[in-house]
């Protein structure tokens, strides 16, 4: 999967509140979610009925043991990804899909293209619509999103409006990446469906 599959790696980390609890808020690379969290340190922090290990789905087919925080409720849903699949250990992905969250800047779930391109402070690329990885950020080309605090980056994955017209839908998709300024990119719509971070592979 080469430089698509990078895109499935991240990691993502919480605020904590005045207890020492973490919080459902802006995600964070620290805390529970810092580069040395394991599975056992999210039980510690979320409590064990709030951590499970479940099998998730990625594109084409792949498979992962993971570490699900909260799964039971669909906003604050996250889906933890390890290096280490058995031991829980080096966190490389959490995404989320639910209103629960937000990340940098106050990008959320329903970001708006222009809104992810503002935070990121210059223009990104993503892969076209209408296969696996589509919609997937590629590279946030040195922007903000690239080099978050704790050592992450920023991940997204957008969606098109199914509602443009048919035409510039055709245009948007494919396996080839488009600047977030392209115009045939723009004519869809596009907004956040996934967001999370994720930490280098070393």
């Amino acid at each position: 999967m080469g430089k698509a599959h990078s895109s499935l790696l991240f990691a993502v980390a919480f605020s904590l509140s005045f207890y020492g609890q973490a919080t459902a808020d802006e995600l964070r690379c620290e805390g529970p979610f810092a580069l040395d969290t394991t599975h056992a340190k999210l039980v510690t922090a979320f409590g064990a009925k709030n951590v499970s290990r479940e099998i998730i789905y990625g594109p084409e087919g792949v498979t992962f043991k993971a570490s699900v925080v909260f799964g039971k409720d669909t906003a604050r849903r996250l889906e933890v990804i390890w290096d280490d699949e058995k031991a829980g250990k080096r966190p490389a992905r959490i995404h989320f899909s639910g209103t629960g969250w937000s990340i940098g800047n106050n990008l959320h779930v329903g970001s708006l293209l222009a809104e992810v391109e503002a935070a990121n402070a210059r223009p990104f690329t993503l892969y076209g619509f209408e296969w696996d990885f589509g919609g997937m950020v590629s590279s946030w080309k040195g922007g903000a999103l690239e080099k978050l605090p704790g050592g992450c980056a920023a991940v997204a994955h957008f969606e098109e409006d199914q509602n443009s017209a048919e035409e510039a839908l055709t245009k948007a998709a494919g396996d080839h990446e488009f600047s977030s300024q392209d115009a045939a990119m723009k004519a869809v719509h596009p907004k956040v469906m996934v967001l999370g971070v994720q930490y280098s592979r070393k």
